[in-house]
């Protein structure tokens, strides 16, 4: 089935909501790259934290919390050394994790909820919500499946170099989130991703297709998106 055999409610297309979740380094940017070349939108949530961090007014704040430790020689935040101070195991780090979290979140929230809005209302067949806390963050109601993706972590590691990260950032970032076997359980599909590309492309045609095959012919999805699309306007004052 193609992307433009979507399913429809009536003459309106009901969109589906893919969520993906899985490890740091796993390989959820290529699953949704390659999801996105098969015709679906990808709503990815590190993009819109990362633009919603560069607005003045949410730099100002946390220079003025955090200081100068957290800026690179060009004077705006550098995210490596914000990360740094944010991402650990000790009470401070989690109390700055959490002052981040209360700056960036909401925002971020609205602006998701925006593009998901918008994507329905354009006749997307299939949205991505490629959200790091789907989970905590409620976001899993408004998915029709989710998918997690995994690797070894010795393959992780060597992926996260290419970031700029080591292996205790990466553990660091693991800790932060749900465990990856809750997320597993809780997810309607697993990827593990330790081969090729053309093997994770298999992988990904096959679940792709029973997607569309299994809720074409639903005329409701009934997941709380809907709640939102039915209400456009309220979403500007909802978190």
């Amino acid at each position: 089935m193609s992307f433009a055999d979507g399913p429809e409610r009536g003459l309106i297309r009901v969109m589906i909501v893919l969520g993906i979740v899985g490890t740091p380094a796993g390989g959820k940017s290529t699953v949704a790259e390659y999801l996105a070349e098969l015709g679906a939108t990808w709503i990815n949530a590190d993009l819109i934290a990362r633009a919603v961090m560069e607005e003045a007014g949410i730099q100002a704040d946390l220079i003025n919390h955090f200081g100068p430790r957290i800026l690179g020689k060009d004077g705006r935040i550098d995210r490596l050394k914000l990360s740094s101070i944010v991402f650990g195991d000790d009470d401070a780090s989690r109390s700055r994790l959490e002052y981040l979290e209360s700056l960036i979140h909401p925002r971020t929230r609205r602006l998701i909820k925006d593009q998901l809005i918008t994507s329905q209302q354009r006749g997307d067949a299939v949205a991505i919500l490629d959200v790091p806390l789907l989970f905590k963050s409620g976001w899993d109601c408004s998915c029709d499946e989710i998918w997690c993706v995994d690797a070894d972590q010795d393959l992780r590691i060597r992926r996260v170099v290419t970031r700029g990260w080591d292996s205790s950032q990466l553990r660091a970032r693991e800790k932060n989130q749900l465990e990856i076997e809750q997320k597993k359980r809780l997810s309607t599909h697993v990827i593990l991703n330790n081969g090729t590309i053309a093997d994770l492309g298999d992988t990904i045609n096959v679940l792709w297709s029973s997607l569309l095959d299994t809720h074409a012919s639903t005329t409701d999805h009934g997941h709380c998106l809907q709640q939102d699309i039915s209400n456009p306007a309220d979403n500007t004052t909802r978190n």
